[in-house]
Order: structure tokens, then C-alpha cells, then sequence
């Protein structure tokens, strides 16, 4: 019920009660009409959209697979499974490739801190209360892909100008913090159980790398210390970061891929963005190339002939813990 909803069955209730009285009081109750609307509209502009299970619903035209592409889901057990067993046969060096963010790392949480660093700062003194009483209330259950994902999950109409002034102000200290290197090893977290999903492959033989699209001048010294933090296997020089912050992820991405594949037989590769997948996935068509269903873009994605696997998390079976 929103608040025309419940205005509508307040006034047809008051009209009944004006039937029913004598006609010099109607102006005490149409006055007693104001502020119940009043206070109706004010609750309502404080509150956020109740927070749903993970990924919010309204997020789903952000996620939607591609619906011509050969997609295997499959258990983080099974998935182990077959990257260990062609790592074994394989006649080059078995590598696994990860991306972090959003495949390792939930990000989520970043942008959590982040809102809430700016509900503490002056900028958030320029705007009414009960719009901030309302950006206080946003919480992980409304996280999307992006900050305006979010804002949307949350009931807020970027349409409005009130609404897209506010939403400016978060963004301008978001893009700040969100890139600077060390936001991210203050609140991100790890996908559960992805350190042991990658402590495991490292065990059994192959050599890990990260493949990321966070920006090398200022993000490496806080990735490294991140992936130490969670204790991650890591070789510095297997942390590959952009060194042009403006160049493409899936072209980036796809072009170290191959430089990769000269040296080593890449046995597995993981990634959340199905674009930049398509493009890993092509220059390394004999590797388990995978998914990590968290959050992606939504951005159209080339035909792809290549049989891709997907996994919705990382969480060991219960039967074999």
C-alpha cells in the first residue's frame, strides 16, 4: 500500500463520519483531513523499499543471462573437481585466472561504507531530513550493480530533481572513494568461501592469477594488501591491474588472456561480467571458463559457442564438509 492507497480509504472513511455529524463541524474535520495527510505523506517520504533476499528483485534487468549461450550451472564441488582434473593432464603450466571484484570480492559492502561516510559529512547538511532519515535506512538488500541500481531498489524517483541533486552528491564522493584503494579494504568482504575455493586449486598444482579491471597507479598497493588480509595464495607478479583507466575491461581483459595462454594452459578462468567473459572466454576456449552469478551490467553480449559453467557461490556441499 503506498500513500495514495491509504489516503483514498481515509477519505472515504471521513466522509462517512461527516454523514453522521452535524454539518458545523465538518470545518474541525476537514482541518483533522490536513494533518492526517500530512503526516501521511511525511512517513511515507522516509521510508526505503523493504530490504529482499539478495540480489533485489527489481535488480533482474541488470542480470539477465544471455539467452543464447550454452550455460551450465554447477556446484562449487564440481566445478573444483573439473579444473583439478585438467590441470593434471595439462602439458603447459595449469594456471586459474580470477577477476575480484564481485567474483572474489562482494562490493556491496563498499558502497554501504561509503553511503554512510557521506550521511556523516557536511555535504549531507544541504538536504532535508527526511531525505536523509530515508538514505540512512538503505542497507545491502538493495545493492545492484551500480550506485543508481541501488537508488532505484530503494524506491527512489532519479526523475525527480530533488531526488537527482542528492543522488549527485553520493555519487561525486562514491566515484572518489569506491577507486581509491583503500575504501575496499575497509569494507569489502569476501564471497563466502571463495579464499578456500582458491587455496584449494593452489593445493592441488595450479598457479593462481588475478585478472582485474581496478586501476594500477592507484588501487594495486590496496589490492595486494586486501588479498593478504583474506590470505589469498598471491605472487605480486601475478596481480594484473589496468595501467589505462579508460581502456575497455573486456579488451583488457581478453588481450592479457592471451598473453597468458603463450605460457601457461589456463585450466580455469573466473569472471562476474558475461561480456567480459565472452571476450576472456575466445582467446582461451579450451579452459573452464565461469560465471559468478553476483551482479553484472546487463550490456549485450556477443553469440557464443563456447560451453560456459556458472556458479552461484562459492559454498562447499554440506555432505562434504
Amino acid at each position: 500500500m503506498d500513500a495514495n492507497e491509504l489516503w483514498h480509504i481515509i477519505s472515504n472513511e471521513i466522509e462517512v463520519i461527516k454523514k453522521e455529524t452535524d454539518a458545523s463541524h465538518h470545518p474541525i474535520l476537514e482541518r483533522a483531513c490536513t494533518s492526517i495527510k500530512e503526516a501521511i505523506d511525511k512517513f511515507f517520504s522516509e521510508q526505503v523499499s523493504i530490504g529482499l533476499p539478495h540480489p533485489h528483485p527489481r535488480s533482474r534487468i541488470y542480470r539477465s543471462e544471455p539467452k543464447t549461450w550454452d550455460i551450465r550451472d554447477i556446484s562449487s564441488d564440481e566445478l573444483s573437481s573439473l579444473i583439478i582434473k585438467k590441470a593434471k593432464k595439462a602439458k603447459k603450466k595449469p594456471i586459474c585466472v580470477f577477476d575480484l571484484d564481485g567474483t572474489l570480492f562482494d562490493v556491496g559492502y563498499r558502497t554501504i561504507g561509503i553511503i554512510k561516510e557521506w550521511l556523516a559529512s557536511d555535504a549531507a547538511l544541504h538536504f532535508d531530513k527526511s531525505l536523509l532519515q530515508k538514505i540512512s535506512k538503505i542497507n545491502y538488500d538493495h545493492i545492484g550493480y551500480s550506485l543508481s541500481h541501488l537508488f532505484e531498489n530503494s524506491g527512489f524517483d532519479l526523475r525527480n530533481q530533488q531526488i537527482m541533486a542528492l543522488f549527485s552528491s553520493i555519487e561525486r564522493v562514491w566515484k572518489k572513494k569506491f577507486f581509491d584503494g583503500v575504501t575496499l579494504v575497509k569494507y569489502d568482504k569476501i564471497m563466502i568461501d571463495s579464499c578456500e575455493f582458491v587455496k584449494n586449486l593452489n593445493n592441488n598444482g595450479l598457479e593462481i592469477f588475478y585478472l582485474t579491471g581496478r586501476y594500477w597507479h592507484s588501487m594495486r598497493h590496496g589490492t595486494i594488501e586486501q588479498l593478504k588480509k583474506f590470505n589469498f595464495p598471491l605472487l605480486d607478479e601475478n596481480l594484473i591491474l589496468k595501467l589505462n583507466p579508460f581502456e575497455d575491461d573486456q579488451l583488457f581483459k581478453s588481450e592479457q588472456i592471451r598473453i597468458l595462454g603463450k605460457e601457461f594452459e589456463i585450466c580455469g578462468n573466473f569472471e562476474n561480467e558475461y561480456l567480459n567473459l565472452a571476450y576472456m572466454a575466445l582467446e582461451a576456449r579450451n579452459a573452464i571458463n565461469v560465471i559468478v552469478d553476483s551482479q553484472h551490467s546487463g550490456r549485450p553480449t556477443p553469440i557464443l559457442e563456447i560451453p560456459i559453467y556458472r556458479i552461484s557461490n562459492f559454498e562447499k556441499s554440506k555432505q562434504n564438509e
